[in-house]
């Protein structure tokens, strides 16, 4: 899939380390005829109001990265290509920030490893800091008794356990570059493989939580990311417009209803040899 990714999100990526990605994308097969910056403005549909973008930009980068199950299509009238809207989701393992030039060259700017090893910069000569990790988005494991957030490589045969801090009596994790402890695990001693998926209603609002934190008060804060075609009512609720169609904002959790946590478990993540493509299914946790 490939996605048009605002200056200030590819400043995110490379400086701060954020692994983070959701809105409107497109298979990078469809859009390949697309060269240039004019030519990615105008197949992405990045004319909207507001919009970052330009066409006369010297510049368009570009995120392109494997499909996750976050990924739904969409049916938007006036695309000259399919259109598939990405829910607020982790950057995927082998995901590759690309920048395109006026002349038609490309450059890479970085790339991701996966939840253990995060973003490796290229061109601009430092390492960028290291993102919080989130059990609300991304896979989670169960290991050794342990829950750990995960990512599914090898094509599914393998599975990238990721701590923030040491591990305290478990061996055979190492530190990546990046600061985060890692270890590669085969599939098979995974006991549990799936993202979570909290959905909730602000204000009316469809929305999915994605981060919890206490504040310094030690009052239970959630990042939430719009989930619904609602535009409106976002705005009207004065969520923070990160892009087209993606709104986000940081909410008390107690102020949240309707809450739902389920388990979405991509038949590609099941135990034993990796099979065809079929969509997730969903169980209540």
């Amino acid at each position: 899939m490939q996605k048009a990714i605002t200056p200030a999100q590819s400043r995110a990526h490379v400086q701060a380390g954020y692994d983070r990605m959701a809105g409107y994308v497109v298979r990078a097969d469809d859009v390949a005829f697309a060269t240039t910056p004019a030519q990615l403005f105008e197949v992405h549909g990045l004319g909207y109001p507001g919009s970052p973008f330009s066409p006369d930009a010297p510049y368009l980068d570009l995120l392109r990265f494997e499909s996750g199950p976050q990924l739904q299509y969409r049916d938007v009238p006036g695309y000259i290509v399919p259109l598939w809207w990405l829910r607020h989701s982790r950057v995927t393992p082998g995901a590759e920030l690309v920048r395109v030039f006026a002349d038609g060259s490309t450059t890479l700017l970085a790339r991701y490893g996966d939840v253990g090893t995060a973003w490796s910069v290229t061109q601009l000569g430092h390492r960028p800091a290291l993102a919080s990790l989130s059990r609300c988005v991304g896979p989670v494991a169960k290991w050794h008794s342990a829950y750990l957030e995960a990512d599914v490589v090898d094509g599914g045969h393998t599975v990238v356990l990721a701590l923030a801090n040491p591990p305290l009596a478990e061996t055979g994790f190492q530190q990546a570059p990046s600061g985060r402890w890692f270890r590669r695990v085969p599939r098979e001693d995974v006991s549990e493989l799936f993202e979570l998926d909290l959905t909730a209603r602000w204000n009316g609002l469809s929305v999915r939580v994605v981060d919890q934190w206490q504040d310094a008060q030690r009052y239970v804060v959630a990042r939430i990311s719009h989930l619904g075609d609602d535009l409106d009512h976002a705005e009207h609720l004065r969520l923070d417009r990160v892009e087209a169609g993606v709104y986000e904002a940081v909410v008390y959790a107690a102020e949240l209803t309707d809450i739902q946590t389920n388990q979405v478990v991509p038949h590609t993540w099941a135990p034993g040899p990796a099979a065809g493509l079929r969509r997730p299914t969903v169980q209540a946790r």
